[in-house]
């Protein structure tokens, strides 16, 4: 008898006279593997956070990937926007792209979104502003933005407005924030994306809900 013949009979053997033994087997083989993915698995994370290396998360690994991208290209974009709209905030026209840039935190990553950091100089460090005339502030200068975008001043970006889940119309590019930090002001903008749009509309429900909003946002409502 030939080796897979015995082999065959060997099995058919034990499939119908001893199939609880075939269970069995499997279910320890199964038992084994399960045991010894799940070992390797902790290994792995555990020399990752021994080498102070965080384990890999493919979705914010892309995120950052583009942040690293879009960053050139949105200084330019505030940079020229800072430019024309410094002055009529009381801040210091900037010179030179570097002079806009916060070293060692180009921008930060929250909910899949880039905010991207800006600082600007302020005229008089003396003033300190209140949130009513930063929102002011913001809205200036996202219109300044819009405008050199609707212009043309960057035709090598192909960007366009962006309309989200709600009928809501949003530029390009938002300036999302701008504080006073003392003798600078700090700006965040973003390129935005169906995620950002997502956060400014859950953004302003929550504002409601504090009281402080009127209607639910909807294609009227302008961030």
């Amino acid at each position: 008898m030939s080796c897979s013949e015995t082999f065959i009979w060997c099995a058919s053997y034990l499939l119908k006279y001893r199939f609880e033994w075939v269970v069995v087997a499997g279910l320890v083989i199964w038992l084994y593997a399960y045991i010894k993915f799940r070992m390797d698995k902790k290994a792995a994370e555990a020399a990752a956070q021994a080498a102070n290396v965080p384990v890999a998360d493919p979705v914010l690994a892309e995120v950052q990937i583009q942040a690293e991208k879009g960053y050139p290209i949105m200084r330019n974009i505030m940079f020229q926007t800072l430019k024309e709209a410094a002055a009529d905030i009381g801040g210091l026209v900037p010179r030179l792209l570097q002079e806009i840039e916060i070293p060692g935190t180009h921008y930060m990553l929250a909910n899949g979104i880039s905010f991207y950091q800006f600082q600007l100089n302020k005229a008089d460090p003396r003033i300190q502003y209140q949130p009513a005339d930063l929102s002011e502030f913001r809205v200036l200068v996202q219109a300044v933005c819009s405008r050199l975008i609707h212009a043309g001043n960057f035709p090598t970006l192909g960007m366009q407005d962006c309309m989200d889940a709600y009928g809501n119309w949003h530029d390009a590019v938002c300036v999302d924030v701008i504080e006073d930090v003392g003798n600078t002001f700090i700006i965040q903008a973003v390129f935005t994306t169906p995620a950002y749009t997502e956060y400014l509309y859950q953004k302003e429900l929550n504002r409601q809900d504090s009281g402080t909003g009127g209607s639910v946002p909807d294609a009227t409502w302008k961030p």
